[in-house]
């Protein structure tokens, strides 16, 4: 299970992963159900419709990236697997937090505040907020205090089940980046390249995006509510919304961060940092 963290190239992992012969992945990348207590109500066998075509894969795999920040949760995947090997792909936190805030940003989950920083402020009580879309969507440094939550983790899973991989090694030491991840799934070396996807966008269309983002959206409530499981599975299989949302998308840098923004928000994580690498021996 890759838990996160979002905004740090799962999407680039997820598309490696899903190529390699001995991975079997779901057949939609991100599949929230032990996140989303809706979805975890639903049981065992509509999670499991998922991963149809898997039959004995040597790893069967999924990513749901709100996980990470999602405490609750973990008890969860732990009585469903116990031997569950979780994958955590962490950015440099800065550049996450400021690629958060920009895609919460053009997504609609909230207008942009005065400055960047001003972020901080507004999710003091994120922690507090039940709904975990919320508190992704809102909780952009929140969800960038990798050692707060990988503790949680690593209270309930045995470390040896708990891989972090860097996102600059995926960029800048694809080789070392496979060989640690084949070595952890037990399987030979991959085959390919790691191709990055995903680079910074904007959308084309904010109204069209909210409806791919948002999964609140009177919309997307619509379909949940009035169409049969077969079709809307059978819209998934077909990778039509993926396709839709990349058609809706044109690559677009952000306005960099200012020295003195990028400077206050590395003293906020600084002590964060320091216990990653004391305790977890990862050092970004």
């Amino acid at each position: 299970m890759i838990i996160g963290a979002g905004r740090s190239g799962t999407t680039t992992l997820w598309s490696f992963m899903k190529d390699q012969e001995d991975i079997c992945f779901s057949f939609i990348k991100e599949v929230p159900f032990f996140s989303l207590k809706a979805h975890f109500s639903k049981g065992e066998n509509y999670y499991h419709d998922f991963f149809r075509s898997c039959g004995d894969a040597p790893v069967i795999a999924s990513s749901d990236t709100y996980l990470l920040m999602d405490h609750e949760a973990i008890s969860r995947v732990y009585a469903y697997n116990p031997e569950m090997k979780i994958i955590v792909l962490l950015r440099e936190p800065v550049s996450r937090t400021y690629s958060s805030y920009n895609y919460s940003i053009h997504a609609g989950h909230h207008k942009a505040y005065s400055c960047f920083m001003d972020s901080l402020e507004a999710e003091r009580e994120i922690v507090q907020e039940p709904d975990i879309i919320r508190r992704n969507n809102l909780g952009h440094f929140y969800g960038s205090l990798y050692h707060e939550h990988l503790m949680h983790w690593a209270k309930v899973f045995p470390r040896e089940q708990i891989l972090l991989l860097k996102t600059s090694d995926m960029k800048d030491h694809p080789e070392k980046f496979k060989g640690e991840l084949c070595a952890f799934l037990n399987l030979a070396p991959f085959v390919g390249d790691v191709g990055w996807v995903n680079a910074a966008a904007v959308p084309k269309n904010k109204a069209l995006e909210k409806l791919f983002t948002d999964r609140g959206s009177l919309i997307r409530r619509l379909v949940r509510n009035v169409f049969p499981r077969k079709f809307k599975q059978w819209i998934m299989r077909s990778g039509l919304p993926g396709k839709m949302h990349e058609k809706n998308r044109r690559q677009e840098a952000s306005e960099p961060l200012s020295l003195q923004e990028k400077n206050t928000a590395k003293d906020y994580f600084r002590k964060d940092l320091e216990l990653l690498e004391k305790d977890f021996g990862i050092k970004l």
